[in-house]
Parts: structure tokens; sequence; C-alpha cells
């Protein structure tokens, strides 16, 4: 709003008459939305405030000198003015937050931008080490400020809310003469004056307070364009923060955090616990929580009910686990079935603790927070990492679980082992909860002597574990190793024994070194690997089972009586012949490709866990090239609004990306290889597909597999369309002048394929040839004659030249029929009836199909004619009186069959090889003469 000192009907405000001196005060008029905002022009601004004010005071005192009739008016308004005055200093304060924010997201940006390139240009160097370690510890207090601003939703809410309660007032002053009136005769004045003082100052304080509504409507306006501003602002800051975060810890990996452990350590192990304990250390946690379920109480309820939930899975799965092999649905089940669920059910009972710490850290670490709750966000984060790494074994080695009802081995030590590690892991998870909280807590002196005390006997703990667990004779997992890793690595077993024992002494002798933040990373990648290769060894028997299922399933192969039994284990059905060697051999191609795609995926999973511990491994992937992509991006404008808008990308193509292109192509080219087989036993044993078809399904597959195949590689090694279209134009034109003819052989091939004008073993004639149908292929069709003789026929010459087709001649004969029928069903139904009754006689060809036609209509009756085809060698004019005398029974059964039949056509038999060649074709032209044919043979019958 621009400031203005005139009123609306344009008088001076502070040279009208006596009635109205006392009451005239107009709000400033609202700045036009397109001008730049400067706080001396802003309306919200000091001196503006000041003018609404001495507003606020005029109001008052009308109020208390004026009728009372105006004097509820006044007060109203002075109301409005004083809510206009909170509104303008949460609005001043809004925009100082917004400043603030916005200056330092952009030198937060400024500077992560500048890191980057030093990083890019120089390398990791000690000085770009330390301070990386310095912006790490600014940037958790940069989202402590930003969560005191993350109170958008509610402040939102608010603004909205009182911005509603203003469209509620009933006199608002936008008819203020009308209004005037109402008030007026409401209280029993006489509304029929219009020059008396008391309803000119009534409806000046209307027109007043019309203004000052909206002046509070813009200005509300404003404040949530603001809060939506700030919003934007903190959401673009946490998006930074966490780019940020991601490159520091990968680049300060072997950066050394503290100095190396000395005796000063022990001096200060003292004063480090007592600062444990010290509660104005954690003096913020009580109100910042309190904040927290205040501000979203919705989180902190979905929190509790969250944890109450995932207990009570926990415990509904953890008897499931139990009572496996004793319930009514479990107990005739196959052992590998009984393996599958116990497997399933152990992992989900050994997550359920670890979901809880890790939802609890999580719920602390976001939101409104302080450095008191993102340290025990971390600590609970620790805690249910080494919990997960406890449960897992511990749900594994549990009396009546896993191992000790599903796994045919014997455990002696196996309840020791289970007590101890109860105790030990409770140890560890409070050990892990209390050194990361200490090595959070920055006081100076102390901070890494308690935490990294804690930490050097926390590993020898754990050493300790190892060794009674893996020592090469009398070890807890020996019996296991034994039996089911194999003789070489039983007999390496020394080598794990010491790589078990080494690896908490190398973490130590980090630690001890300062290496504090190496350790911290390294030690949490040692607990997702380990626990991904215990919860997969204790699904892999419940794997292979789903697959052969899976295989049987699919396949087809799953014998009948095994699939009627509903509590027996479904065996993987046997095939005997060459189908069930077929079988076999697509199952083990199939295996092994799946073996390699776990292989590659577990190598690039390990790959992307670990190399930011090994930098130098990153030198072994070298930038190739980079690409530019045009991707579209959200951004938010001046006015708050959303926007999206082109943005260019350079994604760099290195080696890794080269070998991920060529494995996706050997990958497609496996399959492709694969897909006959996979289409005989997936589909074929299923769905009838004549040679034809099932040649054009297999090229189209095999096109489809490359085609996707060689997509991925090409988005692997950066080949956009809009660098290759060009060229891709260019083939298509060389494809339209130079290989016309392949071209139109290849969509001949579609006609002959979709459109079917021939089929296998069909007689035909192709230009001056004629042969049987041997083969059809997308490109070319093979004809055959009685000599063994095989002609290739390019498939456009169905298209540019004559095609007849004899229907099998030689070898078929067509059975013709007429009936007549009553006109009391639809011409359609009765020939789909008879169709239906041709196709269930056995001695009738499906293919080619049987026809019913309707010849005509008459007054009372209708004509159909049903014609089928039998193979040669039978006696056609007695099979034909059998078809005969089925239909008329079986329209007679129907009241459909008229009392008048017609005569039956002439027999007339397709050319057979008896015929002499030269009275088939004719001498000049080389067409077929067929009726000539026809006459001599009956001439000679």
């Amino acid at each position: 709003m621009a400031g203005n000192g005139k009123s609306s009907n344009g008088s001076d405000w502070n040279a009208v008459d006596s009635t109205e001196a006392t009451t005239a005060s107009y709000p400033l008029l609202p700045r036009q939305r397109t001008e730049v905002e400067d706080w001396r022009q802003s309306p919200y601004a000091e001196m503006h405030v000041r003018a609404a004010q001495q507003s606020e005071n005029r109001f008052r005192s009308a109020a208390q000198t004026s009728d009372p009739i105006a004097a509820d008016i006044a007060e109203k308004n002075a109301e409005l003015v004083q809510q206009w005055i909170v509104l303008a200093a949460d609005y001043n304060q809004l925009a100082s937050r917004v400043y603030a924010a916005s200056e330092q997201f952009e030198a937060t940006r400024t500077d992560y931008e500048d890191v980057n390139q030093k990083l890019t240009q120089h390398g990791l160097t000690p000085t770009i080490g330390l301070l990386l370690r310095h912006k790490k510890d600014q940037l958790e207090q940069w989202q402590i400020e930003n969560s005191q601003t993350a109170l958008a939703s509610e402040a939102l809410g608010k603004s909205r809310q009182q911005q509603l309660e203003l469209d509620l007032i009933r006199l608002d002053g936008t008819e203020p003469e009308k209004q005037a009136t109402e008030v007026l005769a409401a209280a029993g004045y006489d509304a029929t004056r219009y020059g008396d003082p008391l309803r000119l100052q009534v409806e000046e304080l209307l027109r007043q307070r019309s203004a000052w509504i909206r002046s509070l409507q813009i200005g509300y306006q404003d404040h949530q364009q603001k809060i939506s501003e700030l919003d934007s602002i903190a959401t673009a800051s946490q998006a930074l923060a966490d780019d940020y975060r991601m490159l520091i810890d990968r680049h300060v990996m072997w950066i050394r955090s503290d100095e190396p452990l000395g005796l000063s350590d022990a001096q200060n192990l003292k004063a480090g616990m007592a600062a444990l304990f010290d509660s104005n250390r954690s003096g913020d946690f009580g109100p910042t929580f309190e904040r927290k379920i205040s501000t979203n109480p919705v989180g902190a309820i979905g929190l509790l009910v969250g944890v109450v939930l995932i207990l009570v899975l926990r415990w509904v799965a953890k008897s499931a686990l139990i009572a496996i092999g004793s319930r009514k649905r479990m107990r005739k089940a196959s052992p590998h079935k009984r393996k599958l669920f116990a497997g399933v059910l152990t992992v989900l009972v050994a997550s359920g603790i670890p979901a809880i710490l890790f939802w609890v850290g999580r719920w602390l670490g976001t939101g409104v927070v302080s450095e008191a709750t993102l340290h025990a966000s971390d600590a609970f984060c620790a805690a249910s990492l080494v919990a997960w790494l406890i449960e897992v074994p511990r749900q594994w080695l549990r009396a009546e679980g896993y191992l000790d009802q599903h796994v045919d081995i014997e455990m002696p030590r196996r309840p020791r082992a289970m007590k101890y590690l109860t105790i030990i892991g409770m140890g560890l998870v409070i050990a892990a909860y209390t050194i990361t909280l200490m090595s959070e807590v920055d006081h100076g002196m102390w901070r890494g002597s308690v935490a990294r005390v804690g930490f050097i006997l926390t590993m020898l703990l754990a050493a300790w574990t190892m060794h009674l667990t893996l020592r090469p004779v009398g070890g807890f997992l020996e019996p296991l190793i034994e039996k089911f890793c194999g003789s070489v690595i039983h007999r390496g077993r020394f080598l794990m024994y010491l790589a078990g024992i080494g690896l908490p002494l190398f973490l130590i002798a980090l630690s001890t070194l300062g290496y504090s933040v190496t350790t911290h990373e390294i030690i949490q990648r040692i607990i997702f690997t380990a626990v991904t290769l215990m919860s997969t060894a204790i699904l892999w028997a419940g794997v292979k089972y789903v697959s052969a299922e899976a295989w049987d399933l699919l396949t087809g192969t799953r014998s009948t009586k095994q699939a009627q039994e509903e509590y027996d284990e479904p065996e993987a059905g046997r095939v005997a012949g060459a189908l069930g060697e077929h079988f076999l051999e697509l199952k083990h191609h199939l295996a092994f490709l799946c073996q390699c795609a776990l292989v590659l995926s577990a190598v690039v999973c390990f790959g992307w866990l670990w190399i930011d511990v090994f930098p130098n491994v990153r030198m072994g992937n070298p930038e190739l090239w980079t690409v530019d992509d045009t991707v579209q991006q959200a951004s938010v404008n001046a006015m708050g609004q959303t926007v999206m808008q082109s943005v260019v990308e350079t994604t760099p193509v290195t080696a890794v990306h080269l070998l991920l292109a060529a494995g996706t192509l050997f990958v497609a080219f496996q399959l492709a290889k694969l897909l006959p087989a996979l289409f005989d036993a997936l589909v074929l044993q299923r769905v009838s597909f004549d040679e034809g078809m099932e040649h054009f399904t297999l090229v189209l597959g095999r096109f489809l597999l490359f085609s996707v195949g060689c997509f991925i590689a090409c988005k692997w090694i950066g080949v956009r369309w809009h660098t290759i279209q060009w060229l891709a134009v260019g083939l298509m034109i060389g494809l339209g002048f130079g290989l016309q003819d392949m071209v139109r052989n290849l969509f001949g091939g579609f006609i002959v394929l979709f459109e079917k004008p021939a089929r296998l073993g069909d007689l035909i004639t192709v230009g001056n040839f004629t042969g049987r149908v041997a083969a059809q292929r997308l490109r070319t069709t093979v004809l055959s004659d009685d000599d063994g003789r095989e002609v290739i026929i390019p498939n456009k010459n169905f298209v540019s030249d004559d095609v007849v087709n004899w229907m099998g001649a030689g070898r078929l004969c067509v059975i013709p029929m007429e009936v007549a029928v009553t006109r009391d069903e639809r011409p359609a139904d009765l020939c789909r009836t008879l169709q239906e009754l041709m196709i269930e006689q056995p001695d009738v060809l499906l293919t080619p199909a049987p026809q019913a036609t309707l010849v005509c209509v008459g007054q009372r009756s209708q004509r159909i004619e049903v014609r089928a085809w039998i193979e040669q060698g039978q006696n056609a004019d007695r099979y034909r009186d059998q078809l005969l005398k089925l239909v008329r029974r079986h329209l007679l059964e129907r009241n459909l069959l008229a009392q008048n039949q017609p005569s039956q056509p002439e027999m007339r038999d397709v050319l057979t090889k008896q015929d002499d060649s030269e009275d088939f074709f004719d001498d000049d032209f080389g067409q077929p003469r067929i009726s000539d044919a026809i006459r001599k043979r009956k001439r000679r019958a």
C-alpha cells in the first residue's frame, strides 16, 4: 500500500466538518502488486503503524463522546485498527525472517558451489578437509535455525481463518447509506432524515470501516505470501543442506577429526563423565520436545500409534514363528515351505525394535529441533543400527526359531550363545547410544575423551565376541561352516577368524589416531553389509523355493495330483522325453542369467556403499565425456507461486556407465537368444499358434528386446534422440531409396501374417508357380511342389500379383448341404448354431473352419447353406448323408426345421493327384481350369 491522506470521497481528512473531525481516520491505500517493495515505502513501516495508532485513539475517543449507536461502530473500528497494527507487526517480523533466511540460503549456496569447484580443481587437501569439517558443524546449526521457522502451515492456517472472519462482519461499510438506515431504524430513530448529524457520522464511520477491512484483507494476503516465501526458502534450504552434507560426508572420510589419544584424555575422563550427567547440557530438550508435540500433534500421535503397531506386529510374527509346524495350516506343509515362512518371520521380528529406535530418531531430527534433539536423534539412529545387527542373529538362534526347527544341524552351544548375545547386545545398544551422544557434544577439553574410551572398550568386547564365534576349533559357527560353506571356506576359517578379530582392532587404531568420523562411517557400512548378508542367508532357501514354484506355475509342469493336494508340498513337476530335457535346459539358462543379475546387483550395491571409504577407487572410474540434458524444474517466483522452468543439467559419463551399457546389451542378447524356448514353454503350451504367427511373434519379441536394450544402453552412455535424429532421418531416406524391395517385402510379410491369405499346407498359385505353403517368414514365403522343389516367393508378390488359394486342393474334400428352416430365429443365430454343431463332429476339420451362410429368405422359411471340410479318402456322399440327418434332427428337436426341404447341391470335389496336369493348366496362360478337370474326372468315374 502506498500512502495517501485523502478519504474515499475526495475531501481531506483534516478538513472535514466538526461532526466528522473527531472520527475521520482512513488507512493508507494499498500499493500496487507490480511495485518493487521498499522498506521505507511499505505500508507496514513504523511511520504508518504510528499513524494507525493515532487512528485507533481517535476511534476510541469518538466511542467515549458520541451517541451509543455511533460509539458501538467506532469501538468496532478501533478493534479493526488494532488488528491491523498486530498484523503489521507480524508482517514486519516475518519479512525480516524471510530476508535473513534468503541471505543465508544464497550465502550457503555460493559457499557450496565454491567448495565443490575447489574439490573439482584441486582435489581433497588437508586445508579443504578442515574447512569441510567446520562447514558440517555450521550445517547443524543452520538446521536448528531453520527449524524455528518451520511453522508455515500453522501460521498460514491462522492467517486464513482471520481473513475469513472479516467476511462474516455484517456491517462492513460496503453500502454505508443503506446500512446506516438499518442501524438507525433498529435503534428507533427516524431513518428518513438524511441531513441529521448522527446519520452523517454513522455513514462516515461505516466508510472508514470498509476501508480498514479492505486494508486488512490485503494485509492478510501479503502476510500469506510472505509465509509461502518463507516455506519455499526453508524447503530449498533443507535440500541444499542435504546436498552439502552429502558432499561433506563423501570427502571428510579420512580427515582427522580429533587429536591422537594421549594422557590428557585420561585426565579429562572425570570432567567428561560429570558432563554426561549434567542436566544443563540437555536443558533445551524438554521445551523443544513440547514444542514439537504442540506444533505437529498429528506426527506425535502417528509416532505413538506406529510404535504400538510395530510392537503388536512383532508379537504376532514372533508367535507365528514359534508355532510353525504345530498349527493346522503348517502341520502338513513341506519343509521348504516352512523354511520360507520361518525365514520371512525371522527377518520381520528382527527388524521390529530397530525400526522403532530409528523412527524415534528420525522424528527427533526433523521439524522443530534443537542441539539436544539433534544429538539424541543421531544417538537413536546409531542405537537402531547396532540393535539391528544384534537382533538378526539373536532371532535366528532363539529357541524354536529358524536354526532350531528348520536347519538340520546340531548346535550344542546354541542356548548359551543366545543368552550371551542377549546380554551383550543390550550393552552394545546402550554403548552405541552413549558413545554417539558424547561424540556429538562439543565442550572442548573433554569432547573425545569419554567417547573414545567407551568406543575402545566396546570394540574390545566385539573382538571377544568374534573370537568366541569364529575361532577355528570350538567356535560357535564351526559346525555351520563345515556343513554349509564347503571345504574351501572351512579350510580357510583361520582367515575368517583373523579378519573377525582384526576388524575391531583396526577400528580401535583408527580411533586412537583421531579418525573418529572415519570409524563411525566404516561401522555404519559394516553393519549394513553384515545385516544384508545374514538376512540373505536366512531368506535364500525360501527364495529358491519360490523360484521353483514360480517356474512350475509358468511352465505348467506341476503334476495334477500334487496341485489338488492342498497341504502337500507342490514339488516341481517332471516332464519326460525331449520336452522335459528342453524345459530343464531352459531352466538352467534362466538360473544362470538370474545368478549373474544377482551377482551384478550385489557388486553394484557393495560398491555404492563402500566407495566413499576408498576415495582412490574413484580414480579408476574416469569421466569420459559429459551430456547436457534439458529438464523441467519447479521453482517459486516472487509472488510465491510454483512455476516450471527449463534447466540444463550436465551429466558425466564414466567407465562404469560403459560397463553398464555393455551389460545391458549382453542381457538383452541372452534374453533374445532364449526367447524361442521361453515362448515355447510359457505360451505355446497354453495357446495354439500357427507357424507363421509364431515366427512373427518371435521376430517382434526379439526386436522389442533389442530395442529396449539399446534404449537403456544409450541412456547409460548419454546418447539422446536429439543428437541422432538427423542420422535417423538420413537412414530412413537411405532405406527408402536403396532398400525399397526389402521394405516392400517386410510390409508384405505383415499382410501375409495378419490377413492370412494362405495358411501352412494350402495349395496356392502366385504368379506362374503353384505349390503348397511350406513356411511363412517376415520377408519371404516358401512354396513346395510334389517333386520336392522349394521356391522362395518374396512377400511383396502377395500384394502386387494375383494369388489363388485352392483351400487344400488334392487332400481335402468339401461337404456342401442346404436346409430350410423356419423364420422364428434370426439367421445369424441359426448360422452360429450350425457352425458349432459341425465343429463338434470328429471328422470335420477345424481349418478350414465350417461355414454356414444364408442363401435366401421366403415368406415362411429361409434357406441356409452349410459347408464343412474332411480329409481326402472318405466316402464324401455317405458322410454328407450322415451330416444332413444330424443337422435335420438337431433342427427338428428345436422346432426349427421347415416342412419343405430343398434338394442338395452337387458334390464338387477339388483337384486330386490323379488329375492330369495338362487338364489342370491352360496351355496359353498357365491358369488353372478346375471345372474342366472335375468334369473329366466325373466322366472317368
